[in-house]
């Protein structure tokens, strides 16, 4: 099906199955001609957080392919798919009265800022994706084929890793200028980063907050910052809890009083592998009873986390909740994407992140803890 069809989805609800609602949080309508007859397409309600999708209801365009649609559900984004077709997204602030128009062949939507500005950030994020982190992984790719050496796999892999902390500083620049207090905000909230412009978009949320109230996703933008606030440089880390392999409780702040690395992983991350090699190397140099590694790991099985673990030889501490993504243990520390890791004091304060390779050395050397190869 041709991409105007697609966006079908993000409108096409029949008018008998939702009859008229005096308090209507929002209103979608297309005028005749607009959409196929007798469509049958799913509204769903998408929380960002969870990075899952509840289905609301299903419905039919009307004959004509108009409809009428008033809904009481509270702000936020949707997701719309006609038939078996691509999902499209859609922020929804409320009260806002959005029409579907036709024209030159494709579908558009009149009255949900939040929705376009949403679309154009998307574009944005590939185009930004396209430009900054995939040339890096192209040489990466090429470079393991003509079996270059390990140095030069490092230096391309941070290369990567600091692409890609580039372009997330990109995305949180085109949401300060663009998002504003529309729901936009909230749907592009899952990449922002909280260790750029933190400050400005604490206000955006602020302002955010105001506009729209106590709803769920107000809610989740003021956990983001409180986060991001929390793991801040100098604050003291938050306490992390979990398994082990043996399925034994394990704590940070058990091990407080000596350097801590807490080191966000994955089996299918290639950087976080490449670093668990480095890891292995480090903490030979260095005594148990003064640093040590606390990795939390984000796969959702235990066999190939065990697996991963063997492979790497990460003799250090590990725990997971095989949760994934929507990991508690990842959302305690604000971590979107890996890998991801604090340094900690013996006080049990963070003083650096994100230290990698021969910057992770440099640091430890500066801090008396590691010599010289």
């Amino acid at each position: 099906m041709c991409y105007y069809l697609k966006l079908f989805i993000a409108l096409g609800l029949g008018v008998a199955a939702f009859p008229f609602s005096a308090s209507a949080a929002f209103t979608l309508t297309a005028e005749p001609g607009a959409l196929p007859a007798s469509v049958t397409v799913s509204l769903s309600r998408h929380d960002i957080d969870q990075r899952s999708t509840i289905r609301i209801t299903t419905a039919t365009t009307e004959a004509d392919g108009s409809f009428r649609f008033e809904s009481d559900e509270e702000a936020g984004i949707f997701v719309l798919k006609l038939e078996d077709t691509s999902d499209f997204t859609l922020a929804i602030a409320e009260n806002e009265k959005i029409k579907l128009s036709l024209s030159e062949g494709s579908l558009s939507t009149i009255g949900s800022p939040g929705t376009k500005i949403l679309q154009a950030y998307e574009t944005f994020r590939k185009e930004s994706l396209a430009r900054l982190v995939y040339p890096t992984r192209t040489d990466i790719k090429d470079a393991k084929a003509r079996n270059a050496t390990d140095d030069e796999i490092v230096q391309l892999t941070q290369a990567e890793v600091d692409a890609y902390q580039a372009h997330l500083e990109e995305l949180n620049d085109f949401v300060i200028a663009e998002a504003g207090d529309t729901m936009a905000l909230y749907g592009s909230s899952l990449r922002l980063s909280g260790d750029y412009r933190l400050d400005e978009l604490a206000e955006q949320v602020k302002s955010f907050s105001a506009r729209h109230g106590d709803i769920g996703a107000t809610r989740s933008l003021q956990r983001r910052i409180k986060t991001a606030r929390d793991v801040a440089l100098g604050n003291t880390a938050p306490e992390l809890e979990g398994n082990n392999l043996k399925g034994e409780t394990v704590r940070l702040s058990d091990f407080r009083g000596r350097y801590i690395l807490v080191d966000f992983w994955a089996s299918w991350c290639p950087p976080c592998r490449l670093e668990n090699q480095h890891y292995a190397k480090l903490v030979d140099r260095i005594d148990a009873s003064s640093f040590d590694i606390f990795a939390v790991n984000l796969d959702t099985s235990k066999r190939v986390w065990s697996q991963s673990v063997s492979r790497d030889r990460a003799d250090w501490i590990h725990i997971s909740d095989l949760e994934g993504w929507t990991s508690p243990l990842a959302a305690t520390y604000g971590v979107g994407a890996l890998p991801a890791s604090f340094l900690i004091d013996p006080q049990g304060r963070i003083v650096a992140k994100n230290l990698r390779g021969e910057a992770l050395d440099a640091k430890l050397q500066e801090l008396g803890l590691l010599t010289e190869e």
